[in-house]
């Protein structure tokens, strides 16, 4: 019994403490992408402009 509420205690804390630390780590992940993002438009867009010569 006292093992079982200590090991819900530990997991609780395990808990809590990673879901303090998502939105941060959530943040870094989104500031990571955007360059790769930012590439990903640029190539859409001289994609887009390379079909309108073509089709004129």
């Amino acid at each position: 019994m006292t093992t079982t509420i200590l090991a819900a205690i530990g997991a609780l804390t395990l808990i809590l403490h990673t879901a303090v630390r998502l939105p941060a780590a959530l943040a870094e992940l989104l500031r990571a992408f955007l360059p790769v993002i930012t590439t990903l438009a640029e190539l859409r867009a001289a994609l887009a402009r390379g079909r309108r010569r073509r089709a004129s």
